[in-house]
C-alpha cells in the first residue's frame, strides 16, 4: 500500500507498506508525526480512492481540519463523499476508553477502511495500561487489520531524550516502526526518518532526512545525476556585461555555478542584476532568490539602474525572498529545487552563500551546495552565487565551496591615495580560457563598467 508520497514510496518503502500492517510512527513532540500519517490517509484518499478513518485523542475535528487544509489537504471534501471518518476522542477517560474502544471498532467493521490511523496510541496505554494495550494491539485491532487487509498507523509520542516509546510494549507487536527524530545543530533542529524496522521490506539507509514545509513532509532527494553519463553543455550565456563576457571568453556556461567573492558595497548584488535581466531579455526564463534583502529593495536597485525589471516580472523573470534563519540546509534545498522544478529557469541567482553560513551547520551546507551543484547540471542551469567575505585573489575563503564552483570572480577594493578603487579578477573558469589579468570597474548609475 503506498504512502502517495514519490521519494517515500520510489526510495524508502519501495514496495509500500505491506497489506494487513500496523505501524508505529513515533517522535518528539513537532516531529511531523501527524502531518505524515495524515498525508497517507488523504493520499489514499486522493490518489487510489481507499476509504479511511483518523482517530484523534490528541485534538478536536475542527481543529484537525483547520490545520490540515494549511497544508493543502481537504478532509471535510472526502468526509462529504463518504471516504472518510474522523472520531473525536479528546475527552475520553479511563472509565469510558473500553466502552470507547468497543465503539470505534463497530464504526471501523462497519466503514471498512483500508487505512487507518489512531493518534495518538500512547493515550491508549496510559489509560488502558500495558498488558490490556498489548491485547487491543495484537487481538482486538490486528485481527481485523489481517482480514481486511488495511494498514493502521499507531502514533506514540516519545518523550524529549527518552528512547522507549510510549509503554515499551507497542513496538514489539508492531510490524513496522517509524521514528521521526530531531537532531540539534546549533540554532536549528535537523528532521531525520529512521526506520528499525519494516516486516517483508528491505530498508537500505539508517537515515532519511526531510522537512516539514507548507507542502507537508518533503524529502531531501539527492540528484540522480551520474557524472559522465550527460554530456556538458557547450552553450554560453551572456553576463549582462559586455567586457566581463570577453575575459570569459563569451560568458558562462549552462550549468554551471559562478561565485561572485567579495566585501559589502563591491557590487555582487548590481553583478547578479545584470546577469538576470540581460538574460531574461533575451527571452530566457530567470529567477533571483535573495536571503539577504527584500524583494522590493532588489527592484528598487535595478530601477535606480535603468533596468526594465517592471515588464521582465510580468513575462520571464520571478523574484524570491525568505530568511534563513532558524531553518535547515534541507528546508532551504527543497525550496530552491521548487522554484527550478515549477518555473524551469535557465538563469539563477543566489544571494548570498554568506546568509546561509551564518545559521547553518557547514557540513550540511556543503553537503546542500553539493546537492544543488548536481541539480543544476541536471536542468543546464547558469547560477551566480555570493559569498560576503575578503579575498586578495590568491585564496578564495569557504574553499569547499569554492571548490564546488566552477567559475569564480574575485572582487575587492584597493586603496589608492584618499581615494577607494574597485578591482576585479577572474579566479577561476573551468572550461574557458579566460583573462588571468586584474580589472579595475566602477558601479555607476548605469550599473557595472569594467576597465582595460
Amino acid at each position: 500500500m503506498k504512502s502517495g508520497i514519490k521519494f517515500f514510496d520510489e526510495n524508502i518503502v519501495k514496495d509500500g507498506f505491506p497489506e494487513g500492517s500496523l505501524i508505529l510512527i513515533a517522535g518528539e513532540p513537532g516531529a511531523g508525526k501527524t502531518i505524515f500519517a495524515s498525508t497517507f490517509v488523504y493520499n489514499g484518499m486522493a490518489k487510489f480512492g481507499e476509504k479511511g478513518i483518523y482517530v484523534s485523542l490528541a485534538e478536536t475535528k475542527e481543529d484537525y481540519y483547520e490545520e490540515m487544509k494549511k497544508l493543502g489537504m481537504d478532509f471535510e471534501k472526502f468526509e462529504k463523499e463518504g471516504l472518510f471518518k474522523f472520531i473525536d476522542l479528546v475527552t475520553v477517560t479511563s472509565e469510558t476508553i473500553e466502552k470507547e474502544i468497543e465503539l470505534i471498532m463497530k464504526e471501523i467493521i462497519t466503514f471498512q477502511p483500508k487505512r487507518i490511523v489512531i493518534d495518538p496510541i500512547s493515550a491508549f496505554a496510559q489509560l488502558l495500561g500495558a498488558e490490556k494495550t498489548r491485547i487491543f494491539l495484537h487481538t482486538t485491532l490486528g485481527r481485523f487489520i489481517k482480514a481486511y487487509n488495511t494498514v493502521t498507523f499507531l502514533i506514540a509520542e516519545k518523550p524529549l531524550g527518552r528512547e522507549v516509546i510510549g509503554y515499551g510494549v507497542e513496538e514489539f507487536i508492531v510490524d513496522g516502526v517509524i521514528i521521526l527524530k530531531y537532531i540539534k545543530m546549533g540554532e536549528i533542529t535537523r528532521r531525520v526518518m529512521e526506520i528499525p524496522k519494516m516486516r517483508k521490506r528491505d530498508i537500505e539507509r539508517a537515515q532519511y532526512e526531510y522537512a516539514i514545509t507548507n507542502e507537508g513532509i518533503e524529502f531531501l532527494a539527492v540528484p540522480e545525476l551520474i557524472r559522465g553519463e550527460k554530456e556538458a553543455s557547450m552553450e554560453k550565456v551572456t553576463t549582462g556585461i559586455k567586457k566581463l563576457d570577453e575575459l570569459l571568453e563569451g560568458g558562462v556556461y549552462k550549468g554551471s555555478i559562478t561565485l561572485f567573492v567579495g566585501m559589502t558595497g563591491t557590487g555582487k548584488t548590481t553583478f547578479g542584476l545584470h546577469f538576470v535581466i540581460a538574460n531574461a531579455l533575451q527571452g530566457r526564463k530567470a529567477a533571483y532568490v535573495s536571503f539577504e534583502e527584500p524583494i522590493g529593495q532588489v527592484i528598487r536597485t535595478a530601477k535606480n539602474y535603468g533596468m526594465p525589471i517592471d515588464e521582465l516580472l510580468k513575462q520571464n523573470l520571478k523574484m524570491f525572498s525568505w530568511v534563513p534563519e532558524a531553518r535547515t540546509p534541507v528546508y532551504t534545498f527543497l525550496k530552491l529545487r521548487r522554484i527550478i522544478e515549477e518555473f524551469e529557469p535557465e538563469i539563477l541567482v543566489i544571494e548570498s552563500l554568506t546568509a546561509l553560513r551564518e545559521h547553518m551547520d557547514e557540513k550540511e551546507l556543503i553537503k546542500m551546495i553539493r546537492y544543488l551543484n548536481l541539480l543544476v547540471k541536471e536542468h543546464d542551469i547558469a547560477v551566480y552565487i555570493t559569498l560576503n567575505a575578503e579575498t586578495d585573489f590568491e585564496t578564495v575563503p569557504f574553499t569547499k565551496a569554492s571548490t564546488l564552483s566552477d567559475n569564480i570572480i574575485g572582487l575587492k577594493y584597493v586603496i589608492k591615495g584618499d581615494s577607494i578603487e574597485r578591482r576585479l579578477a577572474i579566479i577561476k573558469s573551468r572550461g574557458s580560457n579566460h583573462s588571468r589579468k586584474i580589472y579595475k570597474y566602477e558601479i555607476t548609475d548605469k550599473g557595472v563598467v569594467i576597465y582595460e
